[in-house]
């Protein structure tokens, strides 16, 4: 095992600028030796900010000059399956963003190949290493509310009054997913932890943007193994700043989380209270310095995710969000298409591949009229 892991970032947007890339100097035993990204700016905005000694347009480039141990992919997901199968073939592990990929077979064949070359495979579900998240985690591991009987979850924009994302590559119909494949992979993760397996879908989406090929809202509701429904919601038209809410009702409690604009991918923990009896509200938030420097070096989200990506490669271990944990959280976000093609309620496992682009093909777009004049021409 590599003493110091050499790691090459592909895909150098807002993953590395905005969230990996100010903690990088915080993770022990990592070295950033290459970047990857067809886009000269970003290579050279990469490689000047942070360091990094060498950029690539291809990882196939990188792979040919550099001696590296491991990626972390952070390109559109249409391209994860090629270059996540790339790294396994050259025997370099990989720290995979999420969502893992866009159907159930090309979540498969990546598994399959990082099996087949014995590397690390780990999914980029960052909210399983955040403070405010595993001590949620830990009092519902001490029965602090009792039983877990529903869960509900809104991650709503509304605090930019304009249409969003545009032709960016999220709302491009390559990606076979919008919104729901994006944010909903943290919340079905989530929810598979705090109330196990999922055992059925249903779920109706929405097309409110212009330039939008695939869906920017959902509601969709997941009835667990255990009984537990969980609801993921997401909308436009909050009309105040953006919101990450997360509610988990219990026999005896609940635990409200909460997060707002600009914040989710700094270091600054999610607010947290325990109510009870309709009448008490404990605010169990972890304590936060105000000092951004310290709070990124010791827990950021981010920080505490690669030293985990980072320990697994050093010493042989499997990651916590493992592949098949991804595999997972994509056969729920292929259930609820699937549910709103057909109308119904969608039984797990399943058995096919759900082509997504026949849901987005028959919803009819609902584009306020303040919008209208911006659409592609």
């Amino acid at each position: 095992m590599p003493d110091r892991v050499k790691l090459a970032f592909v895909g150098c947007g807002n993953c590395l600028t905005v969230s990996f890339g100010p903690v990088l100097p915080f993770i022990d035993g990592l070295d950033v030796v290459a970047a990857v990204d067809p886009s000269a700016t970003a290579l050279a905005l990469a490689c000047d900010t942070y360091g990094i000694t060498a950029g690539y347009t291809t990882l196939e480039e990188c792979l040919e000059k550099e001696s590296i141990d491991a990626a972390l992919i952070a390109a559109p997901v249409f391209m994860h399956q090629d270059l996540a199968i790339t790294c396994a073939k050259k025997g370099i592990h990989v720290l995979l963003e999420k969502p893992m990929a866009r159907n159930l077979s090309e979540c498969e064949a990546i598994i399959s190949a990082h099996e087949s070359a014995d590397t690390i495979l780990m999914m980029a579900f960052m909210k399983r290493f955040n403070r405010t998240m595993l001590a949620v985690d830990t009092l519902l591991s001490n029965g602090a509310i009792g039983q877990v009987m529903g869960i509900r979850h809104n991650w709503d924009w509304g605090g930019n009054e304009q249409a969003s994302f545009a032709d960016q590559w999220r709302g491009r119909r390559e990606t076979l997913g919008g919104q729901w494949q994006d944010h909903g992979s943290h919340s079905v993760d989530l929810a598979h932890w705090w109330a196990g397996p999922i055992r059925s879908v249903m779920a109706t989406f929405d097309i409110t943007e212009p330039n939008y090929d695939v869906e920017n809202e959902y509601n969709v509701i997941c009835t667990h193994q255990s009984g537990v429904r969980s609801v993921h919601q997401s909308t436009k038209f909050l009309h105040r700043e953006n919101e990450e809410h997360y509610e988990i009702f219990g026999e005896t409690g609940s635990i409200e989380l909460r997060h707002a604009s600009g914040v989710w991918q700094h270091t600054t923990p999610y607010e947290a209270y325990l109510h009870r009896y309709g009448r008490t509200r404990e605010n169990i938030s972890p304590s936060f310095s105000r000092n951004w420097l310290e709070e990124g070096r010791i827990f950021g989200q981010y920080k505490v995710e690669l030293d985990h990506f980072t320990s697994c490669v050093r010493k042989g271990n499997r990651p916590t969000t493992d592949g098949p944990s991804g595999r997972a959280v994509m056969e729920v976000i292929c259930a609820a298409y699937l549910s709103a093609i057909e109308h119904r309620e969608i039984n797990l496992p399943l058995t096919k591949d759900v082509d997504s682009s026949i849901l987005f093909d028959s919803i009819e777009p609902r584009i306020p009229p303040r919008y209208r004049n911006q659409a592609r021409r």
